[in-house]
């Protein structure tokens, strides 16, 4: 029998943090609009212990993920590959990754934080008792994809066409008697309805609150979005009030529909697998340069760019463009590591990628897991920036050409999708 155990804490920052998500923002949050929280869910089969944090922020930097590995396995005995991780992508949150041009880490406010999710693993792990697991799936639609083909250059805009997964999965929690403890959902959806000054959980924390009142304590992880955007937008709070309603009620839905899982059997495998980056050229990497130059001399007299903006936003693309030259300069063939998480929890399995997946993946997994049913996860522990599919390459836009900039030096290369596709699946395997 499994045991499982489930507990909540709040880490909201102090107004004055950095905020993360958008490189155009004038200053720092100036205000809290709703509490951030993160929680968590452990169980226990008796041989193999698993921790599953979801939380209110857009990622954890690797040096957090490790922390609080680290932490655990010293006070616990959780194994540290055993703790998944997941940020809900929030761009209304503090920055806990080392963003270029998005202001900076706040280091005491991460101490606090981290320190408050080994707490809720803690409480969670002792306050479990005997539970019974179930899966369900209900259709909801609060995104689209956002890779739009407009005069010959793909933008951040609507591809009617395009792949989405207009659902979301559920694992109901409930005590040996047959009472709801906890329902953890994931849907895939970039939540950037706002961008504002406010510190906000967005849709995310309306959908927790919806679960929490209408059913048992709410746990949400975030899926594969690399390209799919939360919609409707209106960049207000009744938007995000909107999204996460319509979210919540198809998770009560798939709640209340949920099928008990098959077997108790919990294991985990991770694998770390080096994904090759593409080096420019020197010419190339020097007019990059020249570029970002240009551009903050440009902004250096114009009264409506803030000061703080200018020195995280253009500054900041400086110093990108100063790496981008010695990366080029250098050569080689640099990889980046990326870590791939699979659990096993009866015949459901959890796929955690450290990326900005594109839904690709999780289509991927939802047809060829060896598993009844696949949830894939982006953004857990840790995250290196966006993982296009090959074919997004020649097309390019935002998430191939631009975003990796914000996150480090260099872009992933094509062949990356093959590698996470082939190693997933093998791993997978293994657990069946």
């Amino acid at each position: 029998m499994i045991r499982a155990g489930i507990s909540e804490v709040n880490i909201t920052p102090p107004v004055g943090v950095s905020m993360c998500g958008f490189a155009a923002r004038g200053g720092p949050a100036e205000a809290i609009h709703d509490e951030l929280y993160a929680r968590a869910l452990v169980l226990d089969d008796g041989e193999t212990q698993v921790a599953i944090v979801g939380a209110d922020v857009i990622s954890f930097a690797p040096d957090l993920v490790s922390g609080i590995r680290e932490m655990i396995e010293h006070s616990l005995g959780i194994p540290g590959g055993h703790i998944l991780l997941n940020g809900s992508h929030s761009h209304s949150g503090p920055s806990v990754m080392a963003f270029r041009c998005m202001g900076d880490r706040d280091t005491a406010y991460e101490d606090v934080l981290c320190r408050k999710i080994v707490g809720a693993i803690k409480m969670a792990a002792e306050g479990s008792v005997p539970a019974s697991l179930s899966h369900g799936r209900a259709p909801v639609r609060i995104a689209h994809n956002r890779r739009e083909m407009r005069d010959g250059r793909i933008v951040l805009g609507h591809h009617p066409k395009g792949p989405e997964a207009p659902w979301v999965d559920v694992v109901r929690v409930d005590t040996a008697g047959g009472v709801p403890v906890a329902v953890v959902f994931a849907t895939a959806a970039h939540p950037v309805n706002l961008n504002l000054l406010s510190i906000s959980a967005e849709f995310p924390g309306y959908a927790a609150q919806f679960v929490r009142d209408n059913l048992a304590m709410p746990l949400f992880l975030q899926g594969c979005c690399g390209d799919i955007n939360c919609a409707p937008k209106d960049g207000k709070f009744e938007g995000c009030e909107l999204l996460g309603t319509r979210l919540g009620a198809a998770t009560v839905t798939a709640a209340l529909h949920a099928e008990r899982l098959e077997g108790d059997v919990l294991a985990v495998n991770n694998r770390v697998v080096e994904l090759p980056l593409m080096v420019p050229d020197v010419d190339e990497a020097e007019r990059a340069l020249a570029d970002a130059t240009a551009n903050l001399q440009r902004v250096r007299e114009d009264k409506n760019i803030t000061p703080y903006r200018r020195r995280q936003q253009y500054a900041g693309m400086v110093g990108w463009a100063k790496d981008y030259v010695q990366a080029a300069r250098r050569g080689g063939s640099p990889t980046e590591s990326f870590e791939i998480q699979t659990i096993h929890i009866g015949n459901v399995a959890v796929v955690g990628y450290p990326g900005e997946m594109f839904v690709d993946y999780q289509l991927f997994l939802d047809d060829a897991s060896p598993f009844d049913r696949t949830i894939a996860l982006g953004y857990t522990n840790g995250c290196i920036g966006y993982v296009p599919t090959a074919d997004a390459y020649p097309v390019g836009g935002y998430e191939v050409e631009q975003a990796f900039k914000y996150y480090g030096t260099l872009m992933i290369g094509a062949a990356c999708e093959d590698m996470i596709k082939t190693t997933t699946i093998d791993m997978l395997k293994e657990m069946t």
